[in-house]
C-alpha cells in the first residue's frame, strides 16, 4: 500500500462520518435563496447583487470582442460597480455592463467598459499570467458555491489573459492554474469590450440540475488607479468569495468530459566554457533528450486527478544566488508548474508541512572522487512520476492528495579509467493529504493534513537518512459576529524513524541541538531509532473594520521534525505575540489611504530561557500624488541564544534595533520606481545596511524592462567558526567554541526584459549578476556561557595568532590561547571568501494553439570562488565568469488534447 493510500485510509473514514452541512448538500433553488435572509447577506450584512445567465439557444456567440451576437441582447445586465480604491464605497466613475450566457459546453461572459476618454485607455502587451497592470476586466466564479473557492479570469484591453484560483476565502492565491479558455478584446469610441468563453470542462461544479454559483466582476482603470467591483468588497473587509453576488439561470447542463493529455518532447545541449582537464565526464558538451506527459482527468464533477510522468521543468527560472553563513537552510520559492498549481490547498496549521521542493531535490549523499579520479554526481533526483487529486467530495470535504516517487540515484566514479557506481539517494515515496470542511457560509472550518515519506534504504552508506517520516495535524477556524472576529487553533504531531545514525543526526541538527551541555530538558541519546514531537497554536483576532488586532500563542516540542517533506528551521519553542492595526481608507487633505501597525512578542525554549523579545511598528501612507511611503521600526531586548554555539552552551543574542524605509512612485505611470533600505545595529557594535531599487519601464506597449540593483554590507561580531574538545575549558563544559568578526559586502542586479509580440508569443530574458565577499578578523573563543565575554587571540595576554601562507596566499591561522600554558594550539582554515556568479535564462514562449506551447530556452550559469575578501564591485562584475561556465540550449514542445 502506498503512502497516499495509507493517509487516505486513515483520514477519509473519519471525515465521512461527519454529518453533511447544507453547503455540501444539493444546491438551493433561486426561490429558496430569495426567501433566506442569511443566504442573501454578506458577512458584513450587505445584500449581494444577483445576475441571471441566459441559455444561448440560437448558437454560441463568436469570441471576437464585438458583442453583436443575438444572445447578448437577451441576457440581463450586471451594472452599478462600486469603488474599492481610491474612493472606497463610492460609485465607479465609469460605467461597466456585464452579461452572462451558457450552453452545454461553456460559460460566456461579455463586458462593455464605457470610458469618457477612450484615447487614454492604457494598453500593454504581456505574456499570459505575467500580471496585468494596464486597463483590464476580471470575473471570478465560485462554481462550488462554498463561499471559499473562486476561479478567476482576467482579460486586458488588448486581449492579454491571466487566470488563477483563490482559495480559503481569498487567503490562498494560485496564479499557476492555466485552464484552456478564449478571450478577445476590442477598443472603440465608447471605451472597450471583452468577450470570453470558459469551457465547462475547465470548471468544477455540482451535478444539481439547477445551478447557483457565486460570481463577481472587477474593473481596473490604470490612469485613475480605480479598482471597482460589482459586488463590493471594501478595503476593511476580510474575505473574497464570501462577498460574491449570485449567478442564477444555469440549468440542465451535462457533466462535461474531463480528460486532458499534455505529452511533451524536449531536447537539450549543454556546453561548458571550460571543461576539467582529464575528466571523462566533462568534455565540454553533453546532449540529452526526454519525453513525458501530464494528464488531467475529472474523476467526478468535483474531483480532478493531475498526473505527470517523467516531468521536465527546463523552462523554469533559476534560483537566485545567495550567501548563507547561518546554520539554517535557505528557503527557495517553488516554480515548477505541476507543484505550484493548486499548491495552496496543502497549506494548513501553524507549520509548513508540505514544501514541494523536497521532491526532486539534489541527492543527499555526495560521492567523493578518489585522489586520482573523478565523480559524476547527478544534480537532482529523478521524479519518476507524481499524481495529485484535488476538489470536493460528495460529503462536502475539500481534498488535496499528492503522491510522488523519485528514483534511486547513483554517482559514477572513474579512477584511472576504472568505473564504479555509488548510491547517493534511495528510491523514495512522498505523500501528502489535506482535507478541509467548511460550515454553511464558510464561517467555521476544520482541516486535517498528513504527510508521509518512505525511503528504501538497503545500503549502509545511506543509513544517515531517515527510512520513514510521518507528520499530521488538525486546524480549526471560526469567524463570528458578522465575521468581524476569528478564533484559530491547531495541533500537530510528527514521527521519524531510521538507523541510530539518522536519528542522532536529527537530534544534533540546528533545529534542536540535543547535545547542548547546559540543557536540562533535552539530552542526546545515540541509541534512539525514532523521534516524536508535537506543535500547537491558538489565536484570536478582529479581522474586519478600520481597527483590527491579533493575539496568539504557540509551542513546538524539541522533537518535532517535518523537514523530510516540510520546511522547518526551529523546534523547542514557546511563543506569544500581539499586534494591532489602524486603517484610514477614505482620502483626506494630504493622503489617499494610510495604515499603522504596532506589535510585540517573545519566545522561550522549553528550559524557560528567553531567546527573543521585541516590539515593532510599521506604517504606510499613499499621498494624493499616488506616491507611497512605508516605514518600519523594531527593537529587540537582549536574550540568550541556544543556537549561537551550534550545539554548545548558551550564548547571548544582543539587544538591537532596526529601521527601514520604502518608497514607491505613482503606479499609473509607464515608469515606476520602488526602492528603500534597512539599517540594523546591536549593542556589540554589529551592524547591517541594505538598499535596493527596482525601476520598471515600458517605453512601448510590447516592451518592458525591469532593473533591480541591491547592495548590502554588515559586520557580525559573533560569527561562529568551529568547535573542538578542550578539557581545560571547564567554563564552557570542556569545549572550545571559536568565533570571529566578519565584514561582508555584496551587490546584485536582477534584470528582466520582456518582449511580447502578441498575447500568445513572447520572449523573456532574466539575468542576475551577483558578487559577495567576507573578511574575517579578530578570531576569538567564548569564555563563558550566557555572556559576550571572549578571549581574542593576539589581544588577550599570552595569546598569539600566526598567519600561514602558501606561495604568498593565506591558507589559515595557527592560534595559541595561553602561550606557554597547557592548552593546545588550534588551526583555523582561512574562512575569507569571495563569490561571483551570473545566472540567467531566455525563454521564447509560443502558444501555437490553445493549451499547446513551444518553448525555446537558453540557460546560462557561471560562478567562481576565491579567498580574497577584497570587495571591488565594478571589478568583480567584470570578472564574473572567470570560473566554470555552463550553457544549456533546449527545445520543448507540448500538445494539449481534450479527449
Amino acid at each position: 500500500m502506498t503512502s497516499a493510500a495509507v493517509l487516505l485510509a486513515l483520514l477519509l473514514p473519519q471525515q465521512q462520518a461527519v454529518p453533511p452541512t447544507r453547503a455540501s448538500g444539493p444546491e438551493p433553488t433561486p426561490a429558496a435563496i430569495a426567501s433566506d435572509t442569511g443566504a442573501l447577506r454578506h458577512p458584513n450584512g450587505r445584500v449581494p447583487p444577483v445576475v441571471n445567465a441566459v441559455r444561448a439557444t440560437g448558437g454560441a456567440p463568436r469570441i471576437d470582442g464585438r458583442l453583436d451576437d443575438a444572445v447578448w441582447a437577451q441576457a440581463g445586465p450586471a451594472t452599478r460597480f462600486t469603488q474599492r480604491a481610491p474612493l472606497d464605497g463610492q460609485a465607479a466613475t465609469e460605467s461597466t455592463v456585464v452579461r452572462v450566457a451558457y450552453d452545454d459546453d461553456a460559460i460566456y461572459v461579455a463586458a462593455r467598459m464605457y470610458d469618457s476618454e477612450p484615447s487614454r485607455i492604457i494598453t500593454e502587451l504581456g505574456r499570459r499570467d505575467a500580471g496585468l497592470s494596464d486597463d483590464h476586466f476580471e470575473f471570478a466564479m465560485d462554481s462550488y458555491h462554498d463561499h471559499r473557492t473562486a476561479f478567476f479570469f482576467k482579460v486586458s484591453s488588448v486581449g492579454v489573459r491571466s487566470d488563477g484560483i483563490y482559495s480559503n476565502d481569498g487567503e490562498g492565491y494560485d496564479p499557476s492554474w492555466d485552464p484552456v479558455w478564449e478571450a478577445a478584446a476590442r477598443r472603440d469610441s465608447l471605451g472597450w469590450t471583452a468577450e470570453c468563453r470558459i469551457p465547462l470542462s475547465q470548471l468544477r461544479f455540482s451535478s444539481a440540475p439547477t445551478q447557483v454559483w457565486g460570481i463577481n466582476f472587477n474593473r481596473w482603470i490604470r490612469r485613475k488607479a480605480e479598482d471597482s467591483f460589482w459586488s463590493w468588497i471594501s478595503q476593511t473587509d476580510q474575505g473574497y468569495s464570501s462577498f460574491f453576488g449570485h449567478l442564477f439561470g444555469i440549468a440542465d447542463v451535462p457533466q462535461p468530459r474531463r480528460l486532458e493529455v499534455l505529452p511533451y518532447v524536449t531536447g537539450a545541449e549543454e556546453r561548458l566554457a571550460s571543461g576539467t582537464p582529464g575528466n571523462p565526464f566533462d568534455d565540454g558538451s553533453r546532449e540529452a533528450g526526454r519525453a513525458g506527459l501530464d494528464l488531467n482527468y475529472g474523476l467526478t464533477s468535483n474531483l480532478t486527478l493531475n498526473a505527470t510522468v517523467n516531468p521536465d521543468f527546463g523552462q523554469v527560472e533559476a534560483d537566485p544566488a545567495v550567501v548563507n553563513l547561518t546554520a539554517y537552510e535557505t528557503y527557495f520559492e517553488e516554480r515548477r508548474p505541476f507543484f505550484v498549481e493548486r499548491g495552496d490547498i496543502f497549506s494548513g496549521g501553524n507549520q509548513q508541512y508540505f514544501y514541494s521542493r523536497r521532491i526532486g531535490r539534489a541527492p543527499q549523499r555526495y560521492a567523493a572522487a578518489p585522489d586520482s579520479g573523478f565523480a559524476d554526481q547527478p544534480a537532482n533526483t529523478t521524479i519518476l512520476g507524481a499524481a495529485k487529486l484535488t476538489g470536493r467530495t460528495a460529503g462536502g470535504w475539500s481534498v488535496g492528495l499528492l503522491e510522488a516517487a523519485t528514483a534511486r540515484e547513483y554517482a559514477t566514479i572513474d579512477s584511472l579509467g576504472s568505473r564504479s557506481r555509488e548510491i547517493v539517494e534511495p528510491f523514495t515515496n512522498y505523500a501528502v493529504l489535506r482535507a478541509k470542511r467548511d460550515s454553511r457560509g464558510g464561517s467555521s472550518t476544520i482541516g486535517f493534513i498528513g504527510t508521509a515519506v518512505n525511503r528504501r534504504i538497503d545500503d549502509p552508506s545511506l543509513d544517515f537518512l531517515r527510512s520513514s517520516a510521518y507528520a499530521g495535524g488538525v486546524d480549526v477556524s471560526h469567524r463570528f459576529s458578522r465575521d468581524r472576529f476569528r478564533v484559530t487553533a491547531s495541533l500537530g504531531y510528527s514521527y521519524i524513524g531510521g538507523d541510530t545514525s539518522a536519528i542522532r543526526r536529527a537530534q544534533t541538527s540546528s533545529a534542536r541541538y540535543f547535545q547542548r551541555p547546559d540543557a536540562d530538558h533535552v539530552a542526546l541519546d545515540p541509541t534512539r531509532t525514532g523521534l516524536t514531537g508535537w506543535t500547537g497554536s491558538l489565536g484570536f483576532a478582529r479581522v474586519q473594520g478600520n481597527y483590527t488586532y491579533n493575539v496568539s500563542a504557540g509551542a513546538t516540542s524539541p522533537g518535532f521534525e517535518i523537514n523530510d517533506l516540510g520546511f522547518q528551521t526551529r523546534a523547542d519553542r514557546i511563543s506569544t505575540s500581539a499586534s494591532a492595526t489602524r486603517l484610514w481608507t477614505r482620502p483626506g487633505r494630504h493622503f489617499l489611504r494610510a495604515d499603522l501597525s504596532v506589535g510585540g512578542g517573545a519566545r522561550w525554549n522549553h528550559d524557560g530561557d528567553r531567546v527573543s523579545a521585541g516590539i515593532m511598528a510599521d506604517g504606510s501612507v499613499q499621498f494624493l500624488n499616488w506616491w507611497t511611503v512605508m516605514g518600519t521600526f523594531s527593537a529587540g531586548a537582549r536574550a540568550v541564544s541556544d543556537d549561537l554555539t551550534r550545539g554548545g552552551p548558551l550564548g547571548v543574542a544582543p539587544a538591537e534595533w532596526s529601521a527601514g524605509l520604502r518608497v514607491s512612485s505613482d503606479p499609473r505611470q509607464r515608469t515606476t520606481l520602488w526602492g528603500g533600505g534597512n539599517a540594523t545595529r546591536n549593542e556589540l557594535g554589529g551592524w547591517d545596511l541594505w538598499g535596493f531599487t527596482t525601476v520598471s519601464w515600458r517605453p512601448v506597449p510590447m516592451l518592458s524592462v525591469e532593473l533591480s540593483p541591491e547592495t548590502w554590507a554588515g559586520l557580525n561580531r559573533q560569527q561562529y567558526l568551529q568547535a573542538s574538545a578542550e578539557p581545560a575549558a571547564t567554563a564552557t563544559f570542556g569545549g572550545r567554541y571559536l568565533f570571529a568578526e566578519v565584514l561582508q559586502h555584496g551587490v546584485g542586479l536582477s534584470t528582466r526584459l520582456n518582449v511580447t509580440f502578441s498575447p500568445n508569443l513572447s520572449l523573456q530574458f532574466y539575468a542576475q549578476p551577483f558578487v559577495a565577499t567576507g573578511d574575517y578578523r579578530r578570531f576569538k573563543e567564548l569564555r563563558a556561557p550566557r555572556t559576550t565575554s571572549y578571549l581574542v587571540y593576539g589581544e588577550a595576554a599570552g595569546s598569539t595568532i600566526r598567519d600561514s601562507l602558501d606561495a604568498g596566499r593565506l591558507v589559515g591561522h595557527l592560534v595559541d590561547p595561553d602561550g606557554a600554558g597547557l592548552r593546545e594550539n588550534t588551526w583555523i582554515e582561512n574562512p575569507d571568501f569571495s563569490y561571483r556568479s551570473l545566472r540567467g535564462n531566455a525563454v521564447l514562449r509560443w502558444e501555437y494553439r490553445p493549451g499547446s506551447t513551444l518553448f525555446l530556452v537558453w540557460t546560462t550559469s557561471c560562478e567562481s570562488f576565491g579567498s580574497s575578501p577584497r570587495f571591488d564591485a565594478l571589478g568583480d562584475m567584470r570578472r564574473l565568469c572567470q570560473g566554470r561556465s555552463d550553457n544549456v540550449f533546449a527545445v520543448k514542445l507540448n500538445y494539449w488534447m481534450s479527449l
